[in-house]
């Protein structure tokens, strides 16, 4: 999508590393509340650093999209760690 100076950014819209997302569900950190990843169409979730695939949303599970491995339980808005049970992102609509 590109912008011209004369055009107005649409409401929803998030800029990440530059890029201009407008989704409007992303998965922060809990530690720091940086964007992490975000949901570009259905439950994919893209990393914002590098804008790659990173996971799916399987049930309540966020999965690598790579190995197939279970990296979060999601809980509501909060996925935890697996093994700790401690939260690690938290989902964000805009």
């Amino acid at each position: 999508m590109t912008l011209h100076i004369d055009e107005p950014r649409p409401r929803d819209a998030v800029e990440i590393d530059g890029a201009l997302l407008t989704t409007n569900r992303y998965i922060c950190k809990v530690d720091d509340g940086s964007v992490f990843a975000y949901v570009e169409r259905g439950s994919e979730f893209f990393r914002a650093s590098d804008h790659q695939l990173w996971a799916t949303e399987r049930e309540d599970l966020l999965v690598s999209a790579r190995s197939g491995t279970a990296l979060a339980q999601r809980r509501g808005k909060v996925y935890f760690d697996l093994e700790t049970d401690t939260p690690i992102y938290y989902e964000r609509a805009v």
